[in-house]
Parts: C-alpha cells; structure tokens; sequence
C-alpha cells in the first residue's frame, strides 16, 4: 500500500535549501542570504532566531477564517505544514508553540488572503460582507438596488446583512459591489430620496454604522467608532471625518468631491489628505 508524500516547501525557500538539502541557484541564495543576515546580526548582538509565536498563530487563525486552508497557508509563506501544526496545534501531545523561528513568522505574516486561493466555495466568516451590506444601507441604499449591484437577490441579500458565514465567492461579489457604489452617493445614483429614508430608517433600528466608522470592517473584533445614537464631541467628530476622508481617498475619489459629500472645505480637505499621506 503506498502512502501519500508530503510536497516538498517550493524552490528559493530556506526550509527547502536547509532540511531537504536542495542546492539549485535560488535555494541556494536563499541560504547565502539567510546566513549573511545571521552573521551580521550575532556580530551586533542582535540575533534572534527564535520569536513569540503568538502573533503569528492569530495571523494564521485569521487566514483560516478567512477561508484559507493550511497546506494553501503553509505553500503561500514556503513553510512545512508540520511547522503550521505545531503553531496551532503542538505536537505528540505538547502545547501548541510558544516561540518561532524568526523566517518562518516574517514568512507567515506576510501571507495575505489573496495568496491562498481560497475558492469560491469555501465557507468564510462573514463580519466583512455583513458590515458592507449593513454600511451601504445607512448610507442610503435601499436593498433593490444593491441587488441589482451586487448581483445577489434582495431577500438573500437582506439575509447577508445578518449572516455570521458566507462563501467566499460571495464575499467577494459584496466588496466589488461595494467598491463600485463608494464612487457615488444614492443621491448621484438617483436614489429616490423617499427610498434613501427607509433604508437609513432599517440601519438605524438595527443599529448599523456606515463605512467610516469602521477602522478594519474585517476584523471581528473591531468596533464601530460612532454609535448611531451617540452624540459625538467636537474630538471624535474630527477623528470619524478623518477615517470618512481616508476610506474615500482610498478610492481615488478627487478631493474635491470628497469635501463635496462630507460637506467640508476643498482646502481642509486637502490638508488633512497631505497631512495623512505624509504620516502613512
């Protein structure tokens, strides 16, 4: 009977030049690389080949929320699935890992979503999708519209704004459908302004925020930074604004239709995106 056998980390990754003895060119350099950075670093005293593995392993966790798997995880940062179950699991019966080597975290932290290839199919939390859907209608939004948007019928797009999981290629159809509608207000759309009240009328009773009060709409465990029913002071108005002026900067939308919608001066606008840029 024959087993499977595990793939073997990818070429140019230092796992693959150092445990499974590959000597071809881009392995090899990694190697030259790696041990470069590690005599120069012992010299200044400031090796570290072991980090706190706790950071990572909420990376990691976040990826498979998001819908990654762990071999697809492990290929993306050129790391062995073995190092991934040890980080998440630990092995013959120990804890998961405290401590980590240093090129196997910098790899693992730099994986993104993207780099996995989730498929439309698999199973993802929903926090983002749902808060898109959610900020869309406290703009203003009516459900009919972002259906025909989106592309998802109103009555499951309605069921959306409640889910806690969704497939991902959902997900993705709700932030290309919100990308598309961030270029224009309803009023711009032609959104009847009886419709744009109902639908501010559901957010409010449900207690939705819009965009802007979201410093990371994917992060479950992230809070809005502006109920509804809050009086904001003069600080934390400056401070939504400045999050509203950002999320739409982001868009490539021109400055001055930015101060257009929020009702601010072109020159403050201006200032406060210069300022932001700078800082970034």
């Amino acid at each position: 009977m024959s087993t499977a056998t595990r793939p073997l980390p990818p070429h140019g990754s230092l796992s693959r030049h150092k445990h499974h003895g590959c000597n071809c060119h881009p392995c090899r350099a990694k190697g030259l690389e790696y041990n470069r950075i590690r005599y120069r670093r012992i010299a200044y005293g400031t090796w570290q080949p072991l980090v706190d593995a706790a950071p990572v392993r909420r990376h990691v966790e976040d990826l498979r929320r998001a819908g990654a798997s762990t071999p697809s995880i492990a290929a993306a940062a050129g790391v062995s699935t073995a190092t991934l179950a040890r980080l998440l699991y630990g092995v013959q019966g120990q804890r998961p890992a405290a401590r980590l080597r240093t090129e196997s975290a910098a790899a693992l932290l730099g994986v993104r979503p993207e780099d996995c290839k989730i498929p439309d199919g698999a199973r993802i939390d929903a926090t983002g999708t749902r808060r898109r859907i959610q900020a869309l209608v406290a703009a203003g939004w009516p459900f009919t519209v972002l259906s025909g948007v989106i592309g998802i019928h109103s009555r499951p797009l309605g069921d959306l704004a409640h889910a806690t999981q969704v497939t991902a290629g959902t997900a993705r159809k709700v932030e290309a459908g919100c990308r598309r509608l961030i270029a224009y207000t309803p009023e711009q759309y032609g959104i009847p302004s009886q419709a744009r009240a109902v639908a501010r009328r559901v957010a409010k009773r449900n207690g939705w925020v819009q965009l802007g009060a979201w410093d990371d709409i994917d992060d479950p465990t992230c809070e809005p930074n502006m109920g509804d029913d809050a009086e904001p002071n003069r600080n934390q108005l400056s401070a939504y604004r400045r999050r509203e002026i950002r999320y739409l900067d982001s868009f490539g939308i021109s400055e001055h239709e930015i101060a257009s919608r929020l009702g601010m001066a072109p020159a403050y606008v201006h200032d406060l995106i210069r300022d932001m840029r700078a800082a970034a």
